[in-house]
């Protein structure tokens, strides 16, 4: 979903992506550019721990204001996988992305996981796609996750196959620093060239035709999710997809909070989840508040997701969204880190929201390899 969503790092959002864009008239003057230029190894987890709960829903004095919104076309520049009903409690079926393991025993390779029922996690793919070649930046998962895409750090190019590694397409990028690719549906990979400030955004198919210039001049690497290019601000976010149309947001969120990312964006582009948290000095995580929130693109309106755990309502790091998927009926799936920056290694925990921001139930992930995310 996201530019990065993998690096084997515990640092916040905000140091962990992209970064901010550097203010909210270069938000403004986001421009998109007119079109130019395996087998099945079936294998079950153990069944996770999940829970039902009843937290309460947060207080709409803090968490629910107006803000300022842009306009909302029907647009929809990805198709949703399947998800519940309207107003049903269930989880829609969900597929997560497990890293490969490196300098252990095993040495695991990367796997691809769906979610039964029944709430077991089945092995439906597994590969080492990049054949221990250096990467440049995160391996980058499609969100059906039969596809991959990277740099490799040495050749500088950009490399598109399938999740065991055949079927390679390779795009040249000139020897310039790159953004991360990022999967904007199944069969379309977004990346960037270029230096901070001065980046030329590019998709290009799967198979490695149809490129197609997006923006250039943008000033950082984006997050992509749900079809949409994001990038953020401390107190704004703009969304754009690859036809050009384009939005800015202004939160009105509680004083004292920085936007730290975009973790989910429903495909019409009108509900976003990101997170925000509290500053501290010197910038380290540890000293964070995260708080997490459901935004309506066209109104500015937030709504706060409820904490999971009390902890993670203390300044210390817990309980950032990281990635997520917007559902159809204004509740989403949001993948939250549990551990803090002190802890060296994420503890994801898959947490169902309904639209009011209460906790329907929460879900553990696969086990094994911590570095791993949900794709959609």
């Amino acid at each position: 979903m996201n530019l990065g969503p993998f690096t084997h790092t515990t640092r916040p959002a905000s140091a962990r992506r992209s970064g901010a864009l550097a203010g909210t008239a270069a938000l403004l003057l986001l421009t998109f550019g007119a079109a130019a230029c395996g087998t099945a190894d079936r294998k079950a987890a153990p069944a996770p721990a999940e829970t039902a709960t009843a937290t309460a829903a947060p207080s709409a004095g803090d968490t629910s204001a107006a803000g300022t919104g842009g306009s909302v076309p029907d647009a929809a520049p990805a198709v949703a996988p399947a998800r519940p009903a309207v107003g049903s409690t269930q989880w829609p079926q969900l597929t997560w992305y497990t890293a490969e393991e490196h300098g252990q025993k095993e040495n695991d390779p990367a796997r691809i996981w769906r979610r039964a029922p029944a709430g077991t996690w089945e092995l439906v793919r597994s590969g080492r796609p990049e054949n221990g070649k250096a990467l440049n930046g995160p391996l980058a998962v499609s969100p059906d996750g039969r596809r991959v895409a990277w740099v490799e750090g040495s050749a500088r190019r950009l490399v598109i196959s399938a999740f065991d590694g055949t079927k390679r397409h390779v795009i040249p990028t000139q020897g310039q620093q790159t953004c991360a690719p990022s999967w904007l549906d199944s069969g379309r990979v977004l990346y960037g060239l270029g230096r901070e400030k001065e980046l030329t955004l590019i998709a290009v198919n799967a198979d490695g035709t149809g490129q197609k210039v997006l923006a250039t001049h943008y000033p950082k690497c984006p997050t992509v999710s749900g079809g949409w290019i994001a990038q953020v601000g401390a107190q704004t976010v703009a969304i754009g997809d690859e036809r050009g149309v384009r939005r800015a947001i202004s939160p009105r969120l509680p004083a004292g909070l920085v936007i730290g990312g975009v973790a989910a964006i429903s495909a019409n582009g009108r509900t976003l989840v990101i997170s925000a948290h509290t500053t501290s000095p010197g910038g380290c995580g540890c000293g964070w508040r995260f708080r997490n929130y459901r935004l309506d693109a066209a109104s500015g309106a937030v709504t706060e997701l409820a904490p999971v755990d009390s902890a993670w309502k203390q300044p210390t790091g817990h309980g950032e969204a990281i990635d997520g998927v917007v559902l159809a009926d204004g509740g989403s799936v949001v993948q939250v880190n549990a551990a803090t920056p002190a802890d060296g290694a994420p503890a994801y925990r898959l947490v169902r929201y309904a639209a009011s921001g209460r906790v329907l139930a929460t879900a553990s992930v696969p086990a094994g390899q911590p570095w791993g995310g949900l794709l959609g």
